[in-house]
Parts: C-alpha cells; sequence; structure tokens
C-alpha cells in the first residue's frame, strides 16, 4: 500500500464520527486515483498493450490460490457440525459463541 493511500485512509478515519450509521451513498464506493480514474485506466490498457505486443514468455494473471480439500468439522465444546477445510484447527462456533478447537467429522458409510 503506498503511504498517500494509507495516509487518505488514515485522515478520512480520524474525521469520520464513529457512533453513528452512515446512509448509503454516503461515501464514495473506491479510492480515486491520483490523476482520476480514466487516467488510470488508460495507463493500465497501454501498458497491458504494450506487453502483449512483446511477445513474452510468460503472461500476466492472478496467482493460483491452492483450494483445500472441504470436509465436515464438528465443534469441541458443543458438538456444533459445520462445513470446513482439513487446515481448519479451530473456529468461533455460532452455537455455543466460543472459540474452540475442531475435529473432523468421518462418515460411517
Amino acid at each position: 500500500m503506498n503511504k498517500q493511500l494509507k495516509g487518505d485512509v488514515a485522515k478520512y478515519v480520524k474525521q469520520t464520527p464513529l457512533d453513528q450509521e452512515l446512509s448509503p451513498g454516503a461515501t464514495p464506493r473506491r479510492y480515486e486515483p491520483k490523476g482520476g480514474v480514466n487516467k488510470h485506466n488508460a495507463r493500465i490498457h497501454r501498458e497491458s498493450k504494450i506487453s502483449d505486443s512483446k511477445n513474452l514468455e510468460f503472461s500476466f494473471r492472478k496467482p493460483f490460490k491452492p483450494k483445500g480439500r472441504h470436509t465436515y468439522i464438528q465443534c469441541d465444546n458443543c458438538g456444533y457440525i459445520t462445513s470446513g477445510t482439513t487446515a481448519t484447527a479451530g473456529i468461533i462456533c455460532p452455537e455455543c459463541k466460543k472459540f474452540s478447537t475442531v475435529s473432523e467429522v468421518l462418515d460411517d458409510e
């Protein structure tokens, strides 16, 4: 995150009263880049065209995010069963409202 964005966000948060609810549309939806959104988008498209024309050996895309294997897990405090991944070690249980470790529910078929 660049310093200007960080400073702008901090300044906005300090000026915003936290004890009232905001009406819809009271705040802008996103951060306006320096020079405007149109110039920002034009720069992105221009740079993309340049990289496409150079026939690079690689491509720019979103990084791969491995998906964990989904399974059913059980709260060790109250026995509430929910879905999660095999890597889940603990949850804030919606049933007992406490943080608890979890164990995988094994299907007996």
